[in-house]
């Protein structure tokens, strides 16, 4: 299996996982991109883009949904770590253009 059948593979299984764990309804769309971190190690980039800000994941389900992901990915023998980013589409309207995301 070469690479790009690899990053399509965890994409599939890193989506399934995110819908699985948090409200689909409120997941606008998620994008994953395979590419090296800061350090050079492979990794994955995980935004999530929600539809409410009124229903981001607290920190404790925000760190239940990464292990999950680290999880789904071992069984793939896939080593890279999910650097998850969550934002709300809806700052807009927040008082004070305030941006909500995690």
């Amino acid at each position: 299996m070469n690479q790009a059948d690899k990053d399509a593979r965890a994409e599939k299984v890193i989506k399934s996982v995110i819908n699985n764990f948090l409200e689909e309804d409120n997941v606008r769309r998620i994008v994953v991109r395979a590419i090296d971190d800061y350090s050079g190690d492979p990794s994955f980039y995980v935004n999530i883009h929600l539809k409410r800000a009124d229903q981001l994941p607290s920190i404790e389900q925000r760190s239940k949904l990464r292990d999950a992901l680290r999880q789904e990915l071992a069984v793939l023998e896939d080593n890279r770590f999910p650097y998850i980013t969550i934002i709300s589409s809806y700052w807009e309207a927040e008082p004070n253009g305030e941006r909500k995301s995690a």
